[in-house]
């Protein structure tokens, strides 16, 4: 699928331009977005490792990139996000196992080292 960073860039290219090709699109999904990744009962490295955990079950690759990168960024550890994806991959079996095995780790190496 490609690393951290290509992905990341490629996710950040791609939102620019379905802002501006798309932008009813784009702003509907922005602004739910916005409303649940603000504070509130849950701070946003929980709501991060949540979205990790999530990412993981539905085996999306990019954003299990973007939210391991987002949950770092908010504080979590490598271990606390090793344990989200692990809560994924109870939900989603085999091929999110798969998904883990084949990305997390060198995700996670680019991120925190």
């Amino acid at each position: 699928m490609g690393n951290l960073e290509e992905i990341l860039v490629k996710r950040k290219k791609n939102r620019d331009r379905l802002e501006k090709e798309a932008p009813d699109l784009f702003n509907g999904f922005n602004e739910l977005m916005k409303h649940y990744y603000k504070q509130s009962a849950l701070d946003l490295k929980q709501k991060e490792l949540i979205a990790v955990g999530a990412a993981v079950a539905t085996r999306c690759i990019p954003c299990l990139a973007n939210h391991a990168n987002n949950a770092f960024t908010h504080g979590a550890t490598r271990e606390e996000i090793i344990d989200a994806a692990a809560i994924g991959v109870e939900f989603g079996g085999g091929p999110s196992f798969v998904a883990v095995r084949d990305n997390l780790l060198d995700f996670l190496d680019a991120i925190v080292g």
